[in-house]
């Protein structure tokens, strides 16, 4: 008995995490790169507007372990644990800077922070006196650019070899190009970035074989090595949304449920 109570209590707990929400929230702006994966689902991210570049294509260059491919030998697809993405198309300057990466922009449309989690906020590129870079937790970060209005200094020079969006830290986007959401409407990305006293900008790519849903059928009728790469492919699509997953649940208090 005492058994089933405690298994009970830590369900419920469970099934709490993720419903506190933050009490000052940016505005969220996640851009795809490439098209829109058919099996994605914008509404379970209702806080989060969506845009795709749907001229950019992608190519998978994935390093093969000795363990993927012996299973790559059986057909068992997509274990490889490590893979390098190359764009290509048009707009180029989507990926002439890594952008790939979840950074705050404030009123203004300057680059502020890089967002790690609620409890990591990258507040500067540059190193301190330690050699590491200075943090912040989400909550006192937000409450300056929400509350308080405060807005990052511009940046007086250009980032020395930049590679990374947040290497632009004061500065707005180093290349603007137009992104089209869902229902074929465009905009520049420079718009959607500034005119909020905070924003989030998180970029990403899923890749459109990727399929959400396939993992969570029950497998009835499907051969052994089909059911198993459904399965893969679905917790591989899961895990590459794994930070947006924190985004709406530990900033907007809704658990993402797959």
């Amino acid at each position: 008995m005492k058994k089933v109570l405690f298994i009970s209590a830590a369900l419920f707990m469970v099934s709490m995490v993720g419903f506190s929400q933050a009490k000052y929230q940016p505005k969220v702006v996640v851009l795809f790169m490439g098209e829109k994966n058919p099996t994605f689902d914008e509404s379970k991210f209702p806080d989060c507007d969506f845009y795709y570049t749907p001229g950019i294509t992608a190519e998978e260059k994935k390093l093969e372990s000795v363990a993927s491919k012996g299973l790559g030998a059986l057909g068992i697809k997509g274990t490889e644990t490590n893979y390098d993405v190359v764009f290509s198309g048009t707009p180029a300057e989507a990926y002439a800077t890594t952008i790939t990466e979840a950074v705050f922009f404030d009123k203004n449309g300057n680059v502020s922070g890089l967002f790690k989690s609620t409890k990591n906020v990258c507040i500067s590129p540059k190193k301190n006196l330690q050699g590491s870079m200075d943090f912040a937790d989400y909550d006192c970060f937000s409450k300056d650019y929400i509350k308080k209005g405060t807005t990052t200094k511009e940046a007086k020079k250009a980032p020395k070899k930049p590679t990374h969006l947040f290497d632009y830290y004061g500065s707005s986007f180093p290349a603007d190009f137009e992104v089209v959401n869902a229902n074929g409407e465009k905009t520049m990305v420079s718009e959607l970035v500034s005119g909020n006293p905070l924003t989030l900008f998180y970029c990403l790519y899923l890749s459109p074989e990727i399929d959400l849903a396939a993992g969570m059928e029950s497998g009835k009728g499907k051969k052994g090595t089909d059911y198993i790469n459904d399965n893969i492919s679905t917790v591989k699509g899961i895990k590459q949304l794994s930070l947006l997953s924190d985004i709406e649940s530990d900033i907007f208090g809704n658990r993402v449920v797959w």
